[in-house]
């Protein structure tokens, strides 16, 4: 499902954003899909979408920060 029409963003964009980064923060992953740039009334799904995302997520793979 399209998270943000104005870019064309999906759900599974949003996903792959976090797996693959290996990110919980949400400001990043948003920014860099560019995600609520425009008209912003996607911003609460997506935010939705990304906490979901890390609630499902193994907490190794959600926080890097501690990792040596």
């Amino acid at each position: 499902m399209y998270v943000c029409i104005c870019k064309g963003i999906t759900e599974k964009q949003i996903v792959d954003a976090v797996t693959s980064r290996n990110s919980n923060n949400p400001k990043e992953i948003l920014k860099a899909l560019g995600v609520g740039s425009d008209c912003g009334t996607c911003v609460e799904d997506a935010v939705k979408t990304l906490l979901e995302v890390n609630a499902r997520t193994p907490f190794e793979m959600k926080d890097s920060s501690n990792n040596p």
